[in-house]
């Protein structure tokens, strides 16, 4: 009978912790594909695509917002209406310079590609990876 409450026991232990060992972890965040700046073109109009590049300059233009230049010519703007929920954030700042990942619909107006951030959880500052010495 000792054997067979051991097993009965053993059975009932791998019971209780099989559904946790079996379940599976939340599905990582898929990385989107990023398209370089340099590759977008009037074919990605109309399409919400994530483009990925080195905003050159920064500046704001008044009645329109913020504009993020990049060496392609590409743009992102941040309309005037949206700047309220870029609290504490200085565009000018932290945007200058850096890799930018931005995820949005591409739009074009005066032969202008552009995509337009309403949400300051479109744009995302990409660190760069540092080499390290031998």
């Amino acid at each position: 009978m000792k054997i067979r409450n051991r097993h009965a026991a053993v059975a009932a232990f791998a019971f209780l912790i099989a559904p946790a060992a079996s379940a599976q972890e939340p599905p990582a965040e898929e990385e989107a594909e990023v398209v370089a700046v340099r590759d977008v073109t009037a074919e990605h109009i109309g399409e919400e695509i994530t483009v990925g590049g080195r905003a050159v300059e920064v500046r704001m233009i008044q009645g329109s917002g913020f504009h993020i230049s990049f060496l392609s010519g590409f743009l992102a703007l941040i309309p005037e209406s949206h700047m309220h929920l870029w609290t504490g954030v200085d565009p000018m700042k932290r945007y200058k310079g850096r890799n930018l990942q931005i995820t949005g619909e591409v739009m074009e107006e005066n032969d202008q590609l552009f995509i337009g951030v309403t949400d300051p959880g479109q744009m995302k500052v990409i660190q760069r990876q540092r080499r390290r010495r031998r």
